[in-house]
């Protein structure tokens, strides 16, 4: 069940129509009731990964809180990190590695054959892990307390609006609201619907409109031009933003009409003026949850220059092969971490920059981050270094045709125009939802009403219109 579905249509009104008809107290268990069954809609069987995950994080945090020594709670920290991340490593990079290793032993003359896993990656794997983890860690850290529930715990893990593509929540922010549900807010459900709205156009306006050009040109950048390849990578950002920031906005809007507050994920990642500010910005539930977890554990910026870079492609690194298990992850999440240690050696301006200087080091970002995205988004890194080959020799090549007819270039342009909008909007100080809220009630409904029109018209029902499944529900 994927939120643009007709099936999300039904299930997400009857969930908060019973949940705020039941008393208080049993609330959380239609929760947790509802959650574990949307996660089941798309493999019953794999709900078991997510209660054992559940279980072992919830027992070690136990564990970790009840010893004294801190050999005994360091055992048992490092027995909850290996359980989860040996399942996630199973599923998610058995193929990878076992590759590599054949690969290497190869090289050397010796043949060795590993047998190819054929099993589907689960559903939101890597974020209910962190997830889990990360509330682990917190407890060993003694940040915070351990849950004593574990029906509880079990609700925090698997929360339907973020379980499979994020925020991936702290245990401080989400766990506590397990424990103190609300009432039902008009106020609230009123932003929350706002909030998910504008999910639904970035999702089905602007990223799957984007991904019908993006898509043809990859799968055949063989008779494709150069500038052609060029287009799709830079439509591909917007693709990408669209669909991840989507998903964010829908979770984030579906949970505060539930009375929960989920963290923002992306704040304007287009705006930004370096590629650290970017990773300031964009999926923030993970960057932060690198920098806590492992970054700073390493050492982070205060340490020496030599060994902060390390750190930082190291963090970086990790965060690549987090996305994907194939090389150019690998490749996307160094180029990354490299920028950042080629920014360190930047002088800092004390003053803030003028518009234009702004300006110029937005774009020259943008550029940059396009350039990551490019190996992001290619099939396997040789196909993605003979594409490069592709551009410099066949740059003003004859360009294939595509879905997209010129009233559908004008839709996606426009709505691209309107999402940056948006985000200058709120780059300014002065968001949307914020700015709504002064006007009169009749106003704010007649919006309302034409943005669901224009997301049937211009999504949904717009011509060469394909459904896609959510790019980082593979992550």
């Amino acid at each position: 069940m994927i939120f643009n579905s007709y099936q999300f249509l039904c299930f997400f009104p009857i969930v908060t129509l019973a949940y705020f008809l039941l008393p208080k107290h049993v609330r959380w268990v239609w929760l947790l009731a509802s959650s574990y069954y949307f996660y089941m809609c798309w493999n019953a069987g794999y709900a078991l990964l997510i209660a054992l995950s559940t279980v072992v994080t919830y027992g070690c945090a136990l564990l970790c809180e009840r010893f004294d020594g801190r050999g005994a709670r360091r055992a048992v920290m490092i027995a909850g990190l290996g359980v989860n991340l040996g399942i996630l490593g199973f599923f998610k990079y058995f193929n990878f590695f076992s590759e590599i290793i054949s690969r290497a032993f190869g090289a050397v003359g010796v043949a060795m054959q590993i047998s190819h896993l054929d099993v589907l990656l689960p559903v939101g794997i890597s974020f209910y892990t962190f997830q889990a983890l990360g509330y682990m860690l917190d407890v060993y850290r003694g940040t915070i307390r351990a849950e004593k529930n574990l029906f509880r715990y079990a609700l925090f893990v698997s929360f339907f609006p973020q379980l499979v593509a994020g925020p991936i929540e702290r245990s401080k922010n989400l766990l506590s609201q397990v424990n103190a549900p609300r009432d039902w807010d008009a106020g609230r459900a009123r932003d929350g619907l706002g909030i998910m709205l504008l999910g639904f156009f970035e999702k089905m306006v602007v990223a799957d409109r984007a991904a019908l050009y993006v898509d043809e040109v990859f799968a055949c950048w063989v008779d494709a031009s150069g500038m052609q390849i060029v287009l799709a990578t830079i439509l591909f950002a917007f693709q990408i933003y669209g669909d991840f920031s989507g998903y964010s906005h829908i979770a984030i809007g579906a949970a505060k009409i539930l009375g929960y507050d989920l963290m923002e994920n992306f704040r304007q990642p287009y705006f930004a003026v370096s590629v650290r500010d970017f990773w300031r910005r964009w999926h923030v539930s993970l960057s932060t949850w690198f920098r806590d977890y492992l970054y700073i554990p390493l050492g982070g910026s205060r340490v020496s220059r030599p060994r902060a870079a390390l750190n930082t492609m190291i963090t970086f690194t990790v965060s690549g092969l987090w996305h994907g298990a194939s090389l150019n992850y690998v490749v996307w999440g160094m180029m990354n971490g490299a920028l950042q240690v080629l920014e360190g050696f930047l002088p800092k301006r004390k003053k803030k920059d003028a518009l234009p200087a702004r300006a110029l080091k937005t774009v020259l970002t943008f550029a940059l981050i396009c350039c990551t995205w490019f190996f992001f988004r290619v099939n396997a890194l040789s196909t993605g270094m003979k594409m490069l080959r592709r551009v410099l020799r066949c740059f003003f090549g004859p360009p294939i045709a595509t879905p997209l007819t010129h009233w559908q270039w004008l839709l996606l342009a426009l709505s691209i125009l309107l999402l940056l909008l948006l985000d200058l909007l709120r780059e300014s100080g002065r968001g949307l939802l914020e700015i709504s809220k002064r006007w009169p009630g009749v106003i704010t409904d007649a919006l309302s009403v034409l943005a669901v029109l224009m997301i049937v018209l211009f999504g949904i029902w717009g011509p060469n219109y394909d459904a896609q499944a959510f790019i980082y529900f593979v992550f």
